[in-house]
């Protein structure tokens, strides 16, 4: 992966004012590339670039990149895994290639084919390319939103950028998003197209932008809605489900730098990893675990599946100590409010990974494809719930507490939101499972407290519409956000073979009983690599990638948090919490009974982290 920032003028020529302001704007990214930074002005469009170098590790393949003649030039952060395939069709049209990369590729392939090219793309990615003679720019992000990519449409120019924080610098003035702000209070994390600043967008996954003079037009070129039903027998979708996960790890094995995979032990990296030590000589696992924390830590099963596959493997052991020396650091990753804890425990997993690899295989997007979350679980038996689950959620909902710290706690805690799932309807279930703070919280929190409005339609009622909908709306805009921001802090780069298109396609085409079946979900996975893995990999249950959220919140609580945040001065001064709202929060946190009140306590506190950073001068 790498960083891209730049601008692209209407009518006019860049001046100096533009090109520092880029300059600024990618200084604060080149933990994204720290093996090159540079920019160039072509034209009315000025590019920059981060580079980490992972294929063809010569400085012939620096960027911003151009063609032969300077009339096309091209920056990208990603991969381009087909691209050997679109280099022979290149070669036979005489195209003469200079490099090794996969960015000359994607860039001759784009002026060969045009927007018709980019559906052809297989593989992660956010490009810039840029037509000078006919002032043309094209900005594509990737079919799954796996790379990044915002962007501004500004009087005099469209602004865009890896990360939200280059916008600090690429804007004269920003203003607080109140919807973004209202669902970061839900979810915890923000949502495509949105951001927490006002003017500044995501590009949706499968989406480009067609910049030409003044006219700025979004375009769809991909959904995972559009998948063709596929019915085939089940054990012949079995075998081809195996054929298609084999080969987008192998796609995901093309590297000049070395490669890991992070492994926990669950299903979706136990298969990443056995695929890898299947096809490299050697490979380095990564796990991490949590001292003091037996229910959260995973690093035990992790451990007997590389002893399984033959890997070098890495334990990394969490402890307090650690965790309170590094948190400032962490916090400083976030370019933009984000509060799903699992991101502190990807920066301190991708942060010991970098010391050994440049790139990770991650098992990423298979519980989205397969239903291999609980919350798929408990909506299947929502539909059909029985006298004693009904019974048992109705009783779960009178007692106290409820979190993950434990197994009756967490036990509670599933209980009582499994009691409010069956008091709703489609396609309020969905939402309702995706949300983290309640309206009542929210309510009482924030300033303006306003209902979030997705632009994803859940569509007709059926698993398969709960599992796109988590392909549109939780992949794109949580999990990967994630991955990405954490990982790239670490300058390392995660591939996601789950996410493979053609894989995504073939999936979303099967039946529902294919991955969902008699209580457990991803069952064609399971069945298409039960042999080759321990049965231990695929019998016990899943945990989630979790952090003891509650107990690191207490340990940091002096080195991060500033507590003029919850005075009444500095609330009315900051205009966005209602005071009444803090006060409450903070006394429903120091009891520590409820999820939900660590949960908007650890948002709270994120937010106030990232305002205070954007804020200063």
């Amino acid at each position: 992966m790498c960083g891209i920032v730049g601008l692209k003028k209407y009518f006019e020529t860049p001046k100096d004012k533009d090109i520092n302001r880029v300059k600024s704007a990618i200084s604060c990214q080149t933990h994204r590339g720290p093996d090159n930074t540079s920019l160039e002005v072509f034209g009315r469009a000025i590019l920059g670039h981060n580079r980490l170098a992972i294929i063809d590790l010569n400085e012939r393949s620096n960027q911003p990149f151009y063609d032969v003649t300077g009339r096309y030039s091209i920056i990208f952060n990603g991969e381009i895994y087909n691209y050997p395939e679109l280099k022979n069709d290149l070669l036979k049209k005489g195209v003469v290639f200079e490099t090794s990369s996969d960015t000359e590729v994607l860039l001759y392939h784009i002026i060969e084919n045009g927007t018709a090219g980019i559906d052809d793309l297989q593989g992660c990615f956010a490009f810039a390319f840029f037509d000078e003679q006919e002032d043309e720019m094209l900005l594509v992000r990737d079919h799954m939103g796996i790379n990044p990519l915002l962007f501004s449409i500004q009087e005099d120019e469209v602004l865009f950028a890896s990360e939200l924080t280059a916008f600090k610098y690429l804007l004269n003035d920003s203003v607080i998003n109140e919807d973004a702000l209202n669902a970061y209070f839900q979810f915890t994390y923000v949502p495509a197209p949105d951001t927490m600043i006002v003017g500044v967008h995501k590009l949706l996954p499968g989406h480009y932008v067609k910049i030409k003079g003044k006219n700025v037009d979004v375009i769809e070129y991909y959904s995972v809605r559009n998948a063709p039903d596929i019915k085939i027998p089940y054990e012949e979708a079995v075998t081809e489900i195996k054929k298609k996960v084999e080969n987008a790890v192998i796609k995901r094995l093309n590297a000049d730098v070395p490669i890991g995979t992070f492994l926990s032990g669950g299903v979706d990296s136990s298969i990443v990893s056995q695929i890898t030590a299947d096809f490299k000589t050697s490979i380095n696992t990564f796990s991490i675990g949590f001292v003091g924390n037996d229910f959260l830590d995973e690093s035990e099963y992790a451990k007997n599946v590389a002893e399984h596959i033959g890997s070098s493997h890495f334990p990394i052991q969490l402890d307090k100590e650690s965790v309170v020396k590094s948190f400032s650091t962490v916090l400083e990753a976030y370019d933009e409010p984000f509060a799903d804890s699992s991101a502190v425990a990807m920066y301190f997993l991708s942060r010991a990974a970098k010391e050994q690899v440049t790139v990770c295989l991650s098992g990423d997007g298979a519980d989205e494809l397969f239903a291999g979350y609980n919350k798929h679980k408990a909506y299947i038996r929502s539909k059909h719930p029985g006298v004693l689950l009904k019974v048992a959620s109705k009783v779960a909902g009178q007692m106290s507490g409820g979190n993950r710290r434990g197994k009756i706690s967490n036990r509670i805690r599933q209980m009582k939101k499994f009691g409010v799932l069956l008091q709703q309807k489609w396609p309020n279930s969905y939402w309702m499972l995706a949300q983290f703070i309640s309206k009542d919280r929210r309510d009482e929190l924030l300033l303006v407290s306003k209902p979030y409005k997705s632009i994803v339609d859940p569509g007709k009622e059926s698993l398969q519409s709960f599992l796109m909908t988590d392909q549109q709306f939780v992949l794109p805009n949580d999990m990967l956000k994630k991955v990405d921001m954490m990982s790239m802090r670490n300058s390392l780069e995660v591939r996601t073979p789950f996410l493979d298109r053609d894989l995504v396609d073939f999936v979303n085409g099967l039946p529902d009983d294919y991955k969902y079946s008699e209580g457990v979900g991803k069952r064609i996975l399971r069945d298409a690599f039960r042999d080759v893995l321990p049965d231990e990999v695929f019998s016990r249950s899943k945990k989630g990638f979790e952090v003891p959220l509650q107990d690191w919140i207490q340990s940091v609580w002096n080195n991060v948090v500033d507590e003029s945040w919850f005075s009444k001065e500095y609330i009315e001064k900051q205009n966005v919490f209602s005071f009444n709202g803090v006060t409450q929060l903070k006394a429903d946190f120091d009891k520590g009974e409820e999820e939900e009140a660590t949960v908007t306590m650890w948002a709270f506190i994120v937010f106030q982290n990232w305002f205070e950073r954007w804020t200063e001068k």
